[in-house]
């Protein structure tokens, strides 16, 4: 993957940039990130992104050392750099070196330009199946770089056939590994309001969606699996993903619903008007 990267203060290629053997992101996984994208060359809701990677280091005692404008200036260098249509940004902060005089007084920050992943057609026509896993992340609202259970279940999501692992915990749905999780019933749009990562995409998409849908944030119980008429995944680089299947239950119809279409063509028009 083509990358370009801002590291202890200098820009360079992707294949160029390391980070030391001590730092706290590699030893003991201590850091945060963030991943914006561009539309149309323009960074996506780039201050909101920020703004919640600052919430993130701030519950990790970590206090990010760029101003707003300073990271954005740098992003906007970095993805020219990189020369792509469109681009994916990713925004790190560890805890610095393990070593420090000072622990987490000196974080690492990094900037990532990247190419943004590309999902096949077929997921979006068709919809995705997914398994669920008994798991509630630490530190819900705060997006750390420890993605441990995601990666452990890998083996199992393959055997399985499945796109992704929604994570549950105490009866609830909450979130997938990497996502957000919505369910229609009728025309309610319903999406765990607690103990789930703040999306960006999931905030723009509860913003427009009131628009056409009633619109819930509240707990989803997996003892509604088969009122759910249709349901998806939101994410800032897959946007909305389809599911037509949940274990062995199928959702609705087994196909994606027309709900389901509507919400895409709304978002799709939103990021198309986003320049």
């Amino acid at each position: 993957m083509k990358q370009v990267c801002f590291i202890d203060g200098k820009i360079v290629r992707g294949e160029e940039a390391c980070v030391p053997v001590d730092d706290l992101g590699l030893q003991r996984g201590y850091a945060v990130f963030d991943y914006a994208r561009t539309y149309h060359n323009r960074l996506f809701h780039a201050e909101d992104h920020i703004a919640r990677l600052r919430r993130s280091a701030a519950a990790l005692h970590l206090v990010l050392p760029y101003s707003d404008d300073e990271i954005l200036a740098t992003a906007k260098k970095l993805i020219g750099e990189l020369g792509e249509k469109e681009a994916g940004l990713r925004m790190m902060l560890t805890g610095g070196s393990a070593h420090a005089r000072n622990l987490l007084e000196q974080p690492r920050f990094i900037l990532i330009a990247e190419e943004l992943p590309v999902y096949p057609v077929e997921i979006f026509e068709k919809g995705v199946k997914l398994i669920t896993h008994e798991f509630e992340r630490d530190l819900p609202y705060v997006k750390s770089t420890n993605y441990l259970t995601g990666f452990r279940l890998l083996p199992e999501k393959k055997e399985k056939g499945a796109f992704e692992v929604l994570y549950c915990w105490r009866g609830r749905f909450l979130e997938s590994s990497r996502d957000n999780f919505f369910v229609f019933r009728g025309d309610v749009l319903a999406t765990p309001g607690d103990y789930v990562l703040g999306g960006i995409t999931r905030q723009v998409l509860l913003s427009i969606a009131r628009s056409r849908f009633q619109v819930e944030e509240r707990d989803v119980l997996v003892d509604e699996v088969d009122e759910i008429d249709e349901a998806f995944l939101a994410s800032t680089s897959k946007q909305i993903v389809p599911v037509v299947r949940i274990d062995d239950r199928t959702i609705g119809s087994g196909v994606v619903g027309e709900r389901t279409k509507e919400a895409m063509a709304l978002f799709q028009d939103y990021v198309d008007r986003y320049r």
